[in-house]
């Protein structure tokens, strides 16, 4: 088990890089991936998320990032993971208040506020072996 509480020993988890910087919303979002069996890794900022990345060795199935964060914004992030051979392909979630950014490389958009169940939907249809 690793600092974050993260046990990446145990290949049959699906680990999902939650990236949010307001308190609340990343608590919902957590308990909902829980719910759907998911190993949450909570990142308040780009940079967290990108040492988390980099430093644990982790390779999340899926990313699901806010647009607007300090520092790094979310689709830079995006553009990151996407460059890195080792996550290119893993599907990365964008979600924001204020619409959906305009060439973002991210495979799904989540309007703010969303609905659990729309949240637990698009997430399911994004990680592997679903459907």
């Amino acid at each position: 088990m690793n600092s974050s509480g993260l046990n990446t020993d145990d290949e049959s988890a699906t680990v999902c890089l939650i990236v949010e910087d307001e308190p609340a919303i990343l608590r919902l979002i957590v308990l909902a991936l829980h719910d759907l069996g998911c190993v949450a890794l909570p990142a308040p900022s780009a940079e967290a998320a990108l040492q988390m990345l980099e430093n644990e060795r982790v390779s999340p199935a899926i990313t699901i990032t806010d647009v607007r964060l300090p520092g790094m914004d979310g689709v830079e992030l995006t553009r990151l993971i996407k460059a890195d051979s080792r996550l290119s392909d893993k599907p990365v979630i964008l979600m924001s208040a204020y619409g959906e950014p305009r060439q973002h490389q991210g495979d799904a958009f989540l309007a703010k506020p969303f609905d659990i169940d729309e949240l637990g939907m698009l997430v399911e249809a994004h990680l592997p072996n679903s459907g």
